[in-house]
């Protein structure tokens, strides 16, 4: 009875072995989240903001703003740090650009090297 289980075994982990397993991120990197915010302006000044939740006390993301240029985003302020737990702001004084389409955008890797992104509404107005 113990050499089947002993044989059973040994085969087992031989299988094991010549296969290739596919590890999930810990659990704690699953719940680790990104959470962006409305891009609003109020004369020249555009605002955006981020933040982490349910991410370890360490962890950090780059929050930046965004012009459409007709083809690709174009990052125009940042990076500036959001934290686990509350809300980062950044601004962007866009006097001088003419109307351009805008938007916040956030990314970070959180544990278990889980690149994460993600943009907020776009906005599309007159910067005198």
């Amino acid at each position: 009875m113990i050499r089947r289980k002993i044989a059973a075994a040994s085969l087992a982990a031989g299988a094991i072995l010549g296969t290739t397993v596919a590890v999930a991120p810990p659990a704690n990197a699953m719940a680790c989240e990104q959470q962006i915010g409305l891009t609003s302006w109020s004369g020249n000044v555009i605002t955006g903001y981020g933040s982490l939740t349910g991410c370890p006390s360490s962890s950090t993301a780059g929050l930046w703003i965004q012009r459409w240029s007709g083809w690709r985003w174009e990052e125009v302020a940042g990076p500036v740090t959001a934290h686990q737990g509350y809300d980062t702001f950044i601004r962007f004084n866009c006097a001088g650009w003419g109307t351009q389409t805008w938007r916040t955008l956030i990314n970070g890797v959180t544990v278990g090297g889980v690149l994460k992104v993600k943009g907020s509404n776009e906005i599309r107005f007159h910067c005198g």
